[in-house]
């Protein structure tokens, strides 16, 4: 698993599956947004993964450095035999502005209810 630091996003592996978590506050600086890079290409690069799956939580529009991430996980993955990329939002409008960024992998967009606040 590897965290974000303060930027708050999560990318692990589970099962076979990359997950990546994007927090609501997401900002990518060019740092930020290169530790998170590398992060996904180095998951989906595994030989045990076959699907990713990216949960936007994202509040704000959606940033080009996190296009450009997207982007290059997504060739990473067509390059390591992902042969699916399930993107996850409150939002339909988020998860497709993801999802449009993936041309080289299968790509499936669902919407999810919010998830309520721990108290």
């Amino acid at each position: 698993m590897v965290r974000g630091d303060e930027t708050g996003w999560d990318v692990r592996v589970d099962d076979g599956v990359a997950v990546v978590e994007l927090p609501r506050r997401l900002a990518l600086d060019g740092a930020a947004s290169g530790r998170l890079s590398d992060a996904l290409v180095g998951a989906v690069s595994r030989d045990d993964v076959d699907r990713v799956v990216t949960i936007v939580n994202v509040e704000h529009p959606l940033s080009a450095a996190l296009h450009d991430v997207v982007v290059r996980g997504a060739r990473a993955a067509a390059a390591n035999g992902v042969t699916d990329w399930h993107v996850v939002a409150e939002h339909e409008a988020k998860a497709v502005a993801v999802a449009r960024e993936i041309h080289t992998v299968e790509t499936s967009v669902f919407t999810a209810e919010p998830r309520a606040a721990s108290a």
